[in-house]
């Protein structure tokens, strides 16, 4: 590989699972994992408050509070991985348009445009910071969640190997089974 390759080994080995319409194992846990520090810093408080104040009336109210919360816990992770298993994978060709967004403005949507001038942003990316080029066309896959578009893999359209890239034979099979 050469290194002036805009897609480095991490994004082929995506990208060539992604084009099956199948998450990474990677993928899954990041989207399966994603809320738990949040939750634990929200639990943490509750379990450190109402332990020992539980534990007045309740013996083991501690441990009692603790294996409450494990269980929110345990429920969350298995929703999320039930709802991730199964979620279907878009494939789309987006172009950047004439302005890309720094790479230092992380916290900002990327936005892509379709052929037709539509405007497609990703509020997630579970794939490495490529510095992307204006006006050029992108191979992109993507997961469609409650509130934002995810962005699983993407690669130059141009590029010599975008033909490995491209969607496989099953893929619109799954991808209309997974969305029904």
């Amino acid at each position: 590989m050469d290194r002036n390759d805009p897609v480095n080994e991490y994004t082929r080995a995506r990208l060539l699972v992604n084009r099956h319409g199948k998450l990474t194992t990677d993928q899954w846990k990041d989207m399966v994992t994603e809320p738990l520090v949040t939750v634990g810093l929200l639990l943490l408080p509750g379990v450190i408050i109402l332990g020992p104040r539980l534990g007045a009336f309740i013996w083991g109210g501690f441990a009692a509070v603790t294996l409450l919360a494990l269980a929110a816990l345990a429920a969350l992770l298995i929703g999320r991985g039930r709802r991730y298993a199964r979620a279907p994978v878009h494939f789309s060709v987006l172009h950047t348009g004439s302005s890309v967004r720094a790479f230092w403005a992380f916290w900002k949507p990327l936005t892509l445009y379709t052929a037709a001038g539509d405007t497609v942003q990703f509020g997630k990316r579970l794939t490495p910071y490529n510095r992307l080029q204006p006006n050029r066309d992108y191979l992109v896959y993507y997961l469609k969640d409650r509130d934002t578009n995810v962005l699983l893999s993407l690669a130059p359209a141009d590029h010599p190997d975008a033909d490995l890239w491209q969607p496989s034979e099953v893929f619109q099979e799954r991808l209309a089974r997974r969305s029904r």
